[in-house]
């Protein structure tokens, strides 16, 4: 409408300069229009008996806005502006040829779309002013000699978008470059552009006209979004996967859960017909050590073309062996005796416990040797970094060095532990932990002053953060989770923390004279975690409930398997799949330790279709203990990955994981992300448009500043608007004068 009213598109506008070209003087068209002005009060004047006041001064404001468009008309508005010079300019076209392209839209595909456009008709206006340079890209761009379908390559099996426009942009370095324009739906596999590469391709001032190909809803599709879990378990435990579905239409959906092809578990999840995404929670039992090899796999609609985006694989590491807590009590009480029994038969967890029973006397159970623990609590961090977790009980911090509150610190934030700290008499706050180095690491800074240890009988509270933690889940269903946590037993006793840090995540509270007040509370710090239990008298539950009930059994070993789970251990292994390429990390814990001193770590990558890859990892700058590698995998499927450290030829130790390798990623977010595209635009001064918009946007490019220009003159005085303007004037005066009968 505006480009029929003015003649020239939006984009002229914006981009120029607007001028009265006339080359009279605007000291004469001020002289007319005062005339113009006094002969219509005149007129009106001649008039003053037939017309009442407010008739005059309607005719008078159409006569004088009639007479100012002619006035304006005849000093010739136009605008002056920079268009791109014809036959010295190149224009980029780039079409994305990804898999996702493949997609089926309609009666054709997108990549049949996006090539109705590229047809000689089509291209002609544009190979008329510029040199069109063709290009394809999909994890990469590359230089077409046209767009024929005997030229386009293979469909690619990822998008890196921002990575191909900058690859575009660097390559036209020489060329004077008016604008780019891309062809695509929008998907990137690289998880979308980056601010950084973002900044750099506007930095080129080239703007980049965006064309969307392909439906941004589509109701028959459902797509298994991302499927959310750690990449280590304990066995024995439990895991729950955060699952997100999309999907453009309400109804029901269903989630099996399979190990390799054993079928594990189903859900039925109820999608929210006003939300776009419908997220669940699934629960997995995990057996024993090894690998899971998980696919979550939703069941298809009826008539979804799609399937392969409705499975997610992900591959869960259980490592051997017991992880090591060690608990430090200053006296014998309760807590400290039923925690030992709910943890002693727990396959993943050694407790180890330094119990003080008088000033210069400690009791050890749990230890590997009788040298361990011998003088007490650790001084020394190979001695205190064997363990996993850390659990202090009611102990006052006097009875640590201060070298020894440093080095609580230090298991922390350096080696990755958890520290856990248990109300008491004697603890938190009026422990005087408030004054140490150690309060910095805790989710609350302590202080004596609310720090009273309390011994009353109190309710505990689920909070709704605490319903979502997987250590206080007594029910796969949160109703009735939540009602097994709401007619516990009370606590013994209580105690306060002080105010919380930002950071603090509260998962149980205490209610007391009818306000809640925290009572498990965690935060990370560091490489690791903390928590705060402000109770000593969890022992209740098991001495309330019936014989049969464990929930005061499970809570502790649940605790006690969050504590531990992601405490690195001594040669960590891991592996990610990024670009079509899997990539391994390993690192040790401890590079400065004797038997780590210049230590070589090779790889050896198995696949279940039996391809075998032997990688040597390189040592990384400026990381101690960090070494990386990465291959190309020749096929999709799970690669078992060994990590091995030398010394020489000595055998230090070992390590394993496992990855899945797939290259589907291009099934899945097929809705066209006009969003990325939008801001791709905006940010280069180029423009998002429906390929219906074609001609529309050939005429936008010629407003490029990008490269040789020059000068034009657009006149205005001829346009649609004045004369319908000048008419709709004329025509309302006339009609007003036959009302009030004064033609």
């Amino acid at each position: 409408m505006l480009e029929f009213l003015f003649k020239y598109p939006r984009q002229a506008f914006a981009d120029s300069n607007f001028v009265l070209a006339s080359s009279w003087p605007l000291w004469l068209m001020a002289v007319l229009g005062i005339l113009c002005a006094a002969l219509v009060l005149a007129g009106l004047y001649l008039k003053r008996n037939s017309l009442r006041i407010h008739q005059l001064a309607t005719l008078g404001l159409l006569q004088l806005l009639m007479l100012a468009t002619v006035l304006f008309v005849l000093w010739q508005p136009a605008l002056v502006n920079e268009r791109l010079l014809k036959g010295e300019n190149a224009v980029a076209i780039m079409l994305d040829t990804s898999a996702s392209m493949a997609q089926t839209d309609g009666d054709s595909t997108r990549m049949a779309q996006a090539r109705v456009l590229l047809a000689a008709d089509n291209l002609r206006p544009l190979a008329e002013a510029y040199k069109v340079q063709p290009y394809a890209f999909s994890d990469h761009a590359q230089v077409l000699p046209s767009f024929d379908e005997a030229n386009l390559p293979a469909p690619g099996t990822s998008t890196v978008l921002g990575q191909s426009i900058l690859q575009t942009l660097r390559g036209a370095g020489t060329t004077s470059l008016g604008a780019v324009i891309l062809i695509s739906d929008g998907a990137d596999n690289s998880n979308a552009i980056s601010q950084k590469e973002l900044g750099e391709i506007a930095g080129y001032g080239v703007p980049i006209h965006t064309i969307g190909i392909g439906r941004e809803v589509i109701p028959e599709d459902l797509e298994l979004e991302s499927v959310q879990l750690p990449n280590k378990a304990l066995a024995g435990t439990t895991l729950t996967a955060r699952v997100t579905i999309r999907h453009d239409q309400g109804g029901t959906a269903r989630i099996k859960v399979y190990n390799g092809d054993t079928f594990l578990t189903a859900k039925e999840v109820q999608l929210d017909p006003a939300q776009k995404s419908t997220m669940a929670f699934i629960n997995i039992e995990v057996p024993a050590p090894g690998q899971l090899d998980l696919h979550f796999k939703l069941d298809p609609l009826n008539g979804e073309h799609n399937v392969v985006n409705n499975t997610r694989s992900h591959v869960v590491d259980v490592p051997e062996g017991k992880y090591r807590i060690l608990y430090v009590e200053g006296e014998p009480r309760w807590e400290y005796k039923f925690m030992q029994r709910a943890l002693i038969d727990d396959p993943s967890i050694q407790l180890t416990t330094l119990l003080k029973v008088t000033p210069n006397k400690f009791y050890r159970q749990g230890i590997d040797n009788p040298k361990e623990l011998e003088k007490g609590f650790p001084t020394a961090k190979p001695d205190l970094y064997k363990y996993d977790a850390l659990i202090i009980g009611s102990m006052n911090v006097a009875e640590f060095t201060p070298e020894q509150q440093q080095l609580v610190r230090d298991f922390v934030s350096e080696r990755g532990g958890t520290l856990m700290m248990i109300a008491g008499l004697h603890g938190l706050g009026l422990g005087g932990w408030g004054e140490s180095v150690v309060d910095e690491v805790l989710p609350a800074r302590l202080s004596q002053k609310d720090g009273g240890f309390v011994r009353q009988q109190v309710s505990v509270v689920l909070t709704p953060a605490g319903r979502t933690s997987p250590m206080l889940k007594f029910s796969d269903s949160d109703s009735e989770n939540v009602k097994l946590w709401s007619d516990i037993p009370a606590v013994a006793d209580y105690q306060g923390m002080g105010a919380l840090r930002p950071a603090a995540t509260t998962l149980l509270e205490v209610t007391v004279d009818g306000h809640n007040q925290p009572l498990l509370v965690s935060q990370p710090y560091g490489r690791g975690q903390s928590f705060i239990l402000a109770t000593g008298g969890t022992w209740r539950w098991q001495m309330n409930l019936p014989l049969e009930d464990t929930r005061h059994e499970t809570f502790w070993r649940q605790l006690a398997r969050t504590l531990v789970a992601n405490a690195p251990r001594p040669f960590e292994l891991s592996s990610n799949v990024e670009n079509q390429r899997i990539r391994i990390r390993a690192e040790l814990r401890d590079p400065d330790a004797p038997e780590n001193r210049g230590v070589a770590v090779t790889a050896v990558a198995s696949s279940s279709n039996g391809e075998l890859i032997n990688l040597e990892m390189v040592p990384v700058a400026g990381k101690a203990g960090v070494f990386e590698a990465a291959f190309s995998p020749k096929a999709e499927g799970l690669y078992s990955i060994e990590a091995i450290s030398r010394k020489g030829e000595k055998l230090v130790s070992s390590v394993r994981t496992a990855t899945r390798y797939e290259t589907n990623e291009e099934m899945f977010n097929i809705r066209q992300n006009r969003a990325l595209l939008e801001r791709l635009s905006q940010t280069t001064g180029g423009q998002y448009w429906l390929p219906s918009q074609w001609r529309k946007m050939t005429e936008a490019i010629s407003y490029s500043k990008a490269g040789i220009t020059e000068q034009q003159i657009s006149y205005l005085w001829d346009a649609p608007f004045f004369f319908l303007l000048l008419v709709l004037l004329k025509s309302t005066e006339w009609l007003l004068r036959r009302r009030w009968r004064v033609i």
